[in-house]
């Protein structure tokens, strides 16, 4: 079972749940065994109607640093990366492993208009961006081997992040809808 007791993992549950997208919160408490080593368990598996199962590794981050700026901090443990790395490729083409940062903040003094993308729960404001395992490999920066953690440059993790209702389509429409490219992108 998932983690309850960790506030951004209980969010992300509950905001998957009101998004009416079929998960398993997966038991984080025994690693599982691939040829006599462990593997670290993923946080999730998600199964959205129109789009590949997700494998999914949720990572809390405030959403503000001390000067009420948005840092997009993205570090994860190498521990993650190797775990998704495996699962994804246990799971095989049907699965697609991600990222998921869930960015909290306290709750404004005043009501959030409807629409901008903050999920309120047990007062907080969440915002949950994801990104794919592949690109996130593919533009590692490390933190310094004693942590044995990782980040994506904020530039680059920028142009990649997108928002997890993206990741999760429940209707042809959604699915097949083009995603814009960013001048950035290009």
């Amino acid at each position: 079972m998932a983690n309850r007791a960790n506030h951004y993992e209980a969010a992300f549950e509950a905001f998957v749940r009101t998004q009416r997208i079929p998960c398993v919160a997966v038991d984080e408490c025994r690693r599982a065994l691939f040829d006599d080593e462990g593997v670290k368990n993923p946080d999730f598996l998600l199964y959205p109607r129109f789009a590949a199962n997700l494998v999914v590794e949720v990572k809390g981050k405030r959403a503000r640093n001390g000067r009420g700026r948005r840092d997009w901090e993205n570090w994860v443990t190498v521990d993650d990366l190797e775990g998704l790395s495996r699962w994804q490729q246990m799971f095989g083409p049907g699965f697609r492993a991600v990222i998921s940062f869930a960015y909290a903040e306290p709750l404004p003094p005043f009501p959030l208009p409807h629409g901008d993308g903050g999920f309120e729960f047990r007062g907080r404001v969440y915002r949950f961006w994801a990104v794919g395992l592949d690109d996130y490999l593919a533009h590692l920066r490390s933190r310094g081997p004693s942590w044995r953690a990782v980040a994506m440059a904020r530039k680059a993790f920028r142009r990649r992040v997108r928002p997890l209702v993206e990741w999760l389509p429940m209707s042809r429409d959604a699915a097949c809808r083009p995603r814009p490219v960013k001048e950035r992108e290009r």
